[in-house]
C-alpha cells in the first residue's frame, strides 16, 4: 500500500491542534498518514489528546509517525544526556499515540573523523534502545537521512546505522539525499540505486520524505515546493510502483499538504497511465499487471 500525507497540521487547517489537523488530513485531504512535528523543542501533549490520536488514527487506517526537536547530536559527547531526554520524551507521546517511527536528525561530526562519529552514534543509539525497552516503548527510532556536508547522515551512513543496531530504521529523505549528491537524484535509475542499497536492511515499508530543495556545492539550502525543485517526483513513484513497494510518502515542502495533494495526483496519475482507466485511487495498485 502507499501511504501519503504531510509533515505537520495542514496548512488550510482552521483548527492549529494535531488533533485538528489529523481528523482534516482523513475528512478532507483524503489522504492516510501524518508525521506529527515536535521540531522545536520539547513538546507537552495531553494525554487525552494523545489517546484521542491513537483511536481516531487506528479507526479511520492513518499511520501516524513523530518527528523530534532538530537539534539532537548523538554524536556529542558534552549534549547526548539532552539527546536522549528529547527522543525519550518525544517517544513516550509517540507511544501513546501509536505512532510508528521516532524521527531524529543522527548527530554532527564536529571534531571527530567520519568514523569516530559513526562508532559514537552507533554507540549512543544503543544506549538509547536500551531505555526504550526498559520503558516498554513500542515506537521504532528513524534516522533520517541529511542534506549537508557538515552532518552525519549520507545514506551510507545511515544504513551502516541500521545494519549494526536492531529496531533502528531509515527515513529516506530524498531531498536530502538529492542535494547531498549535489543533484544525484534525476532518473529512475538514481531513485532505484537508492532502493538498492537499502535491500540489506530487508524492510516491510519505506518512510520517505519529499520535498524541493535549494542546493550549493552538495549542501542543502532551504526547502522548496516540490515542483520549485530540480529532484522529478515521476521517476520515483515509477519506481514504486514498478517494484510494488511498500511506502509512505510524507511532503516536507514548504507547502505541506498542497504537495502532498499533488503527490497523490501524481502517484493516481502513474497507475492510470498503467491501468488505462479515467480514476484510480492511490492506495490500490491491485489492478496494475
Amino acid at each position: 500500500m502507499i501511504r501519503i500525507g504531510q509533515a505537520g497540521i495542514p496548512l488550510s487547517c482552521k483548527g492549529r491542534t494535531n488533533k485538528d489537523g489529523l481528523i482534516y488530513t482523513k475528512e478532507i485531504l483524503d489522504l492516510n498518514a501524518l508525521e506529527i512535528q515536535f521540531v522545536r523543542g520539547l513538546y507537552v501533549m495531553e494525554e487525552e489528546e494523545a489517546l484521542f490520536m491513537n483511536e481516531y488514527a487506528s479507526e479511520n487506517d492513518v499511520e501516524l509517525h513523530v518527528h523530534a526537536p532538530y537539534y539532537i547530536n548523538l554524536a556529542g559527547d558534552d549534549e547526548i544526556d539532552l539527546s536522549i531526554e528529547k527522543i525519550m520524551s518525544s517517544a513516550m507521546i509517540a507511544d501513546k499515540m501509536g505512532a510508528k517511527t521516532v524521527v531524529i536528525h543522527p548527530g554532527y561530526y564536529g571534531d571527530k573523523t567520519d568514523d569516530q562519529t559513526l562508532k559514537s552514534i552507533i554507540k549512543n543509539t544503543k544506549k538509547l534502545l536500551k531505555i526504550l525497552k526498559k520503558e516498554k516503548l513500542k515506537v521504532k527510532i528513524g534516522l533520517e537521512t541529511m542534506g549537508k556536508q557538515r552532518v552525519f547522515g549520507s545514506i551510507d551512513e545511515i544504513i551502516e546505522v541500521c545494519k549494526k543496531v536492531n529496531n533502528i530504521v531509515p527515513v529516506i529523505d530524498m531531498g536530502h539525499i538529492h542535494a547531498r549528491g549535489d543533484g544525484c537524484l534525476k532518473t529512475q535509475e538514481n531513485f532505484a540505486e537508492i532502493f538498492d542499497k537499502l535491500q540489506v536492511l530487508n524492510l516491510d515499508r519505506y518512510l520517505i520524505h519529499l520535498t524541493g530543495v535549494l542546493y550549493q556545492n552538495g549542501n542543502e539550502q532551504y526547502h522548496l515546493p516540490i515542483r520549485k525543485g530540480d529532484m522529478p517526483l515521476a521517476p520515483l513513484i515509477d519506481e514504486i510502483i514498478d517494484k510494488r513497494y511498500e511506502v509512505t510518502l510524507i511532503s516536507e515542502s514548504p507547502l505541506l499538504e498542497h504537495d502532498a495533494v499533488y503527490i497523490r495526483l501524481q502517484v493516481e496519475k502513474a497507475i492510470m497511465k498503467r491501468t488505462g482507466k479515467d480514476e484510480a485511487d492511490y492506495r490500490d495498485l491491485s489492478e496494475i499487471s
